[in-house]
């Protein structure tokens, strides 16, 4: 969570303000200069349109050109508003691309370095559960937004499984116009407030400031950039007479001749490098004694923002910077900041998310010599965020290093790219000399051949290679590519006697809940849902009994229960009540430990209470899950969406408790979207929508009566389905 200092952007005015003593005031109020007060200008109307938007859409979108003062204009709403928010969050995606995955990703970096997460991990994921553990909104902001804001985009931007709770301003330069969700037009500052401002920095008549502020057309920036050519001389009738069609540019390229070298040095790295902020750690690197003398100058001088401590050039002012001042080496200056970068230790969460970002810019330009690109794109590689492109540009320029040849397999396999992935696999296992890195290789190629299909013979012979090692997470490898390939049989007996021979036992603790994951698979692929079911149980249950809450592997395990694959226990048969009793006891007991835990929002505390109320429902206890599920249904309906399996089978059993097509309609939907028009789950709940429509309109109930019969007609057999009245077990 974080505040902002603003002091000199555009949309404020700045006075004079001491106290008794002649020192500088409440630090709140203190800004880059440390002697001034910032008052906020104008914008009332866009300042409670905001907040409206906010509490009705929970989205917003301030729209204007670069420099109107939006940024400042979303922190004075923070300054008036943020008592009434539990977090408060802010990322600048400034020198992201403009491709919808890496904006994502950049949103995500910034939120995990702010959050202090370490690299593997969904951030996102941990975000939205930060903010739905909160007892009221939170504040999301997120700015320099590149390329075209899309529904689809903005959908992901608002990251919907946080919920109701949070609120999300976006900011770009790019228009706005057409889009589905409120926008306020951060439009020219109104004359008399410009005027203000503009007197505020020198005397002059009210007419004198009027002129100044037409000729400016309000724009926020260029009203500022006036004030302070006011402030050191200029007079009104002069500067108005040299006002142009560009303002903002000239008066910048005034402001160049006021900066000292270092300043100079600065902004120019700045126009050279990646947008993103500069942190003081790194600006202390590249000038030494001087970094403080020029990060203020150009804060006095309104080419960079203080904003959470960090540095942000304008990038108007990088641009002014590009064209006007005097033309120098940029190479070597590019390889002196690079040196910077290189050295920064990234203590820092947050100064390292940034510092990542220049290096990966710097790892980009022609000029440097390879061995730096190489060390930059080590350290961007190193930070574990956005790393694909470098993994890919480390593999080609180090052809002969297995090492950098598997860490880019790895990567690629999990990104998707199947066919990079196996090259860079198969040069690497020639070239490791290293047993285990070897063995390393020779997995991650056979793993991708797998997940390619067709080279079957290549496969096993690399797989009779592996398995000769007797490694136990090599032997979950190979039993999983069998039942990837359908051979349920051979991979479940396989799990069954490795777990046998494992055993219990904290050293194998690991492996064994492995195996029991990949086994529950294998029984769910084999049509022995129930056993899958109880096997999760207990493999939750030894989870929690090594107190190991928050482990990935229990994670994976308890949205396996809720997964699309495994399908609702509404036709089982209900004579083992014993072992049903038992499940929904123990799913309980998991339910209450994570609630206590976790939060009761939680998205694992959410997947229990459904899939305890499903084992409620196998053991005949039908009244009971109903009360389950109306204490989370609508916490349910506000994390999940309609096409998550957690979601659609919650609705799904609410529609067989109570009745309702609405209850039908979403989980026939939701199961429609996950897995398609004729999977079971899919065929189970137009089942219960057509029978529920029958009443209301017969028509379309026969069509998707007679969808299911085509399909299934065993689901009209007596007895396969949850009756809506049903009685007390």
């Amino acid at each position: 969570m974080v505040t902002s200092s603003t002091l000199g952007h555009p949309g404020y005015r700045v006075v004079p303000e001491r106290n008794r003593r002649g020192r500088c005031g409440s630090g709140a109020l203190c800004g880059v200069l440390g002697i001034f007060l910032r008052v906020f200008i104008g914008r009332l109307a866009e300042l409670r349109a905001l907040h409206t938007a906010l509490a009705e859409s929970r989205v917003c979108v301030p729209a204007g050109p670069p420099g109107a003062g939006k940024t400042a204009f979303a922190t004075e709403y923070v300054t008036r508003s943020g008592a009434g928010y539990r977090g408060i969050w802010r990322v600048s995606l400034a020198g992201s691309s403009a491709d919808p995955d890496e904006t994502v990703a950049t949103l995500a970096a910034g939120l995990r370095a702010q959050m202090a997460l370490p690299p593997s991990g969904d951030a996102l994921a941990e975000f939205a559960e930060r903010v739905a553990a909160e007892s009221g909104p939170s504040l999301l902001i997120v700015d320099d937004i590149p390329g075209e804001l899309d529904d689809d985009l903005i959908g992901r931007l608002t990251v919907p499984s946080a919920g109701r709770r949070l609120r999300t301003v976006l900011i770009t330069n790019r228009d706005v116009a057409g889009l589905a969700v409120p926008t306020v037009d951060i439009g020219p500052l109104d004359i008399a407030d410009a005027a203000g401002i503009l007197r505020g920095h020198r005397d002059g008549t009210e007419q004198e400031a009027a002129e100044l502020a037409e000729r400016l057309d309000g724009h926020a920036l260029s009203v500022r950039l006036a004030g302070l050519a006011l402030r050191d001389g200029s007079g009104y009738t002069k500067l108005t007479g040299r006002i142009g069609n560009h303002p903002v540019a000239m008066l910048l390229r005034d402001r160049l001749d006021a900066l000292s070298e270092p300043a100079c040095r600065l902004l120019r790295v700045s126009a050279l490098t990646s947008p993103a902020a500069l942190p003081p750690g790194l600006i202390r690197l590249f000038l030494g004694a001087a970094a403080e003398q020029a990060a203020d100058e150009l804060a006095r001088h309104l080419f960079a923002t203080r904003i959470d401590g960090t540095w942000h050039v304008h990038s108007l002012a990088r641009d002014v910077a590009r064209r006007y001042l005097p033309p120098i080496d940029w190479t070597r200056l590019a390889r002196q900041f690079a040196d910077a970068v290189l050295d920064h230790p990234w203590s820092d969460p947050i100064e390292s998310f940034l510092v990542a970002r220049h290096a990966a810019r710097l790892s980009g330009r022609p000029d440097l010599p390879g061995a730096v690109v190489d060390r930059l794109h080590r350290r961007v590689v190193a930070h574990g965020s956005m790393t694909l492109p470098h993994h890919r540009d480390l593999a080609e320029q180090n052809f002969d290093d297995p090492a950098v040849l598997t860490e880019a397999a790895q990567h690629l396999r999990a990104a998707g790219d199947l066919e990079e992935a196996r090259d860079c696999a198969d040069r690497a296992v020639p070239l490791a000399n290293d047993p285990a890195l070897r063995h390393r290789a020779r997995l991650l190629l056979a793993e991708t051949l797998e997940d390619l299909g067709g080279d079957t013979t290549r496969a096993d012979a690399l797989w009779t290679i592996l398995t000769s090692s007797n490694d136990t997470g090599t032997a979950i490898a190979y039993l999983r590519s069998r039942r990837l390939r359908g051979e349920h049989e051979e991979s479940r007996t396989g799990l069954i006697d490795l777990i046998d021979r494992l055993g219990p036992g904290s050293a194998a603790f690991g492996p064994v809940q492995e195996a029991q994951r990949e086994l529950a698979r294998a029984e769910i692929e084999a049509g022995s849902e129930a056993s899958a079911r109880r096997r999760l149980v207990r493999v939750i249950a030894d989870y929690l009994s090594w107190r190991r809450d928050d482990h990935p592997g229990l994670i994976e395990a308890v949205r396996m229960l809720a997964a699309a694959e495994l399908a609702l226990p509404l036709t089982e048969p209900k004579n083992d009540r014993t072992i049903w009793e038992e499940t929904a006891r123990e799913l309980r007991r998991f339910r209450g430990r994570f609630a206590t835990g976790h939060g009761p929002r939680h998205t694992l505390t959410l997947t229990l209470a459904v899939v305890h109320a499903e084992a409620l429902v196998a053991w005949g206890r039908y009244e009971e899950a109903v009360q389950e599920l109306a204490a989370v249904r609508e916490d349910v309906r506000d994390r999940f969406a309609l096409d998550e399996p957690v979601r659609f089978r919650a609705e799904l059993l609410f529609g067989w408790a109570v009745g309702g097509d609405e209850h039908f309609e979403d989980a026939f939907q939701g199961a429609r979207q996950a897995l398609g028009d004729t999977h079971p789950q899919t065929l189970r709940a137009e089942l219960g929508l057509g029978v529920a429509l029958k009443p209301v309109n017969r028509s379309r109930a026969a069509r998707h009566i007679l969808h299911v019969l085509r399909h299934a007609p065993a689901m009209f057999l007596p007895g396969q389905n949850w009756p809506r009245t049903a009685p007390q077990a």
